[in-house]
């Protein structure tokens, strides 16, 4: 990722109208992962944002968005308190059993930050190491299924680097983009090659085959006519100014 300087997030920080409503579709996501969600001042931006704004349009309809710890935005469409989820989230089978997911519109993978004056050779290199992951994630389940460890847990990717700097943690593992955040303007550190293979979708209360098609249908709708691709490249362009700040 694409590391933002953004210290503790408000537990809340809204951006659009209201809450959700018959009349109104509320995203819920985890604003410290650039470029797909990341915050200009006070306002939540990014590529998820775009395309979950957009899935609102589709439906005639206005749109809100809500931040919480990543943790909490799938359990947020689960009660209902937000219409759709998305904040880099990976399509797991295990996640599957609880939500429903769009067709993926990202495909990415996780991947190793590390010093560069230690190195990284491989995977085995990481057994019985302090792992630096974002609780919650993939990479928090990367480290307990494959590694047979726990993790050093963290808010976001962004303080699992400060805890690799400061030699509280021996590696960060971290999805692509963050990981690449995260390492500009950092001489000392660097990322690894895809440990893992992922892709990523929206997610959303199971039995809503509605509101599924007209995300699945946006989607389609905004591969198909550029807005995707200029969306990664101007959020990536934003984050790594911000990350220059």
């Amino acid at each position: 990722m694409k590391k933002l300087a953004i210290a503790a997030l408000a537990a809340a920080v809204l951006c659009g109208c209201s809450d959700s409503g018959a009349d109104k579709v509320k995203m819920i996501t985890e604003a410290t992962f650039p470029p797909y969600e990341f915050l200009r001042g006070h306002e939540i931006v990014g590529i998820d944002v775009e395309i979950c704004r957009a899935v609102a349009q589709k439906l005639g309809r206005e749109f809100s968005c809500e931040t919480v710890d990543f943790d909490s935005v799938i359990p947020a469409v689960i009660s209902g308190k937000a219409d759709l989820a998305a904040a880099g989230i990976t399509i797991t089978e295990d996640r599957k059993k609880n939500v429903d997911f769009s067709v993926p519109y990202v495909k990415t993978g996780i991947v190793v930050i590390y010093k560069k004056s230690v190195g990284f050779t491989g995977a085995e290199q990481l057994k019985g190491k302090k792992i630096g992951v974002q609780g919650g994630t993939t990479s928090e389940t990367y480290v307990l299924n494959e590694l047979k460890q726990e993790p050093e847990r963290s808010r976001s990717p962004a303080e699992s680097v400060a805890a690799l700097k400061s030699g509280r943690v021996e590696f960060v593992i971290a999805d692509i983009d963050p990981a690449k955040n995260c390492v500009k303007g950092e001489p000392d550190l660097a990322i690894s090659d895809f440990i893992t293979s992922e892709e990523y979708a929206i997610a959303i209360k199971k039995g809503q085959p509605e509101l599924l098609k007209a995300i699945n249908e946006t989607i389609a709708e905004i591969k198909a006519d550029g807005r995707l691709a200029k969306w990664i490249a101007d959020y990536t362009a934003e984050a790594d100014k911000l990350k220059d700040k």
